[in-house]
């Protein structure tokens, strides 16, 4: 699931606009699996440095880590 999020992540994050705007619910429900897990993947993706986590908003830090994932 990881590798599955961190593609959906940069394939929905743009190179003038690093920032998605969505929630974590949202991103489990296109991948088919419980926010929880999101979450715990996100929180995981943002102690390794790959992303910021905001309110309703998700900044992409290292897309070149992110996608070798």
């Amino acid at each position: 699931m990881d590798d599955r999020l961190a593609e959906w992540l940069l394939l929905n994050s743009v190179q003038s606009s690093p920032v998605i705007a969505t929630t974590h619910h949202k991103i489990a429900e296109k991948l088919g699996t419980a926010r929880e897990v999101i979450s715990r993947l996100l929180k995981d993706f943002e102690t390794e440095g790959l992303i910021l986590l905001s309110r309703g908003a998700i900044e992409i830090r290292l897309p070149e880590k992110l996608g070798t994932r």
